[in-house]
């Protein structure tokens, strides 16, 4: 989290840049380009991270978009209760019980994309989940119509990520990450 010395200077900077296009020293529309791209990298944007076919698929979930990231992930949960006492469960059936628990909110595509872009938050332990760590709070979509969602695994020594289709049959080997409520 910022200190109250970085806040003061953020507020500083604003100020600085709000002069420079009111003075005419820099254009508005270059700097909201430029901010924008900024927020961009810090959101997970499907066109950009896996091709321009690629889109969200429906409304995000409210729940999982209100979180935000995280300073620290160790406080995500891994929930296989989707599986209601079976073995295998296809994705569509899998993320509408994860959608509907109510105790557990779902991690999204931003939460996929602050760990891939700085791994050092991924917590040790998990690195021991054999399967795939998955991120259901957003479906995507590519371009033929194929849903899909975000996924972590360690492999190799090395972290990968795919994203799975969720025409897949899903096991306990492939928790999705969230929160406890």
């Amino acid at each position: 989290m910022s200190n109250d010395k970085d806040k003061a200077r953020l507020i500083d900077l604003m100020g600085k840049v709000l002069m420079m296009v009111s003075d005419g020293k820099r254009d508005a529309r270059t700097v909201a380009d430029w901010l924008q791209k900024l927020v961009n990298e810090r959101s997970f944007v499907p066109a950009t991270f896996m091709d321009k076919g690629w889109s969200y698929e429906g409304e995000r979930d409210a729940r999982s978009a209100a979180i935000g990231l995280l300073d620290n992930y160790s406080k995500v949960k891994f929930s296989t209760s989707w599986l209601k006492g079976g073995v295998r469960v296809s994705g569509k059936v899998r993320r509408c019980r994860i959608l509907e628990d109510r105790f557990f909110v779902p991690l999204n595509c931003d939460h996929f994309f602050d760990l891939w872009n700085n791994k050092e938050k991924i917590p040790e332990e998990w690195k021991t989940v054999k399967g795939m760590i998955t991120f259901d709070g957003d479906v995507l979509r590519d371009s033929v119509g194929g849903h899909f969602v975000m996924c972590l695994k360690w492999n190799s020594g090395e972290w990968i990520w795919s994203c799975d289709w969720l025409n897949n049959l899903w096991s306990v080997d492939d928790p999705s990450a969230g929160l406890e409520i």
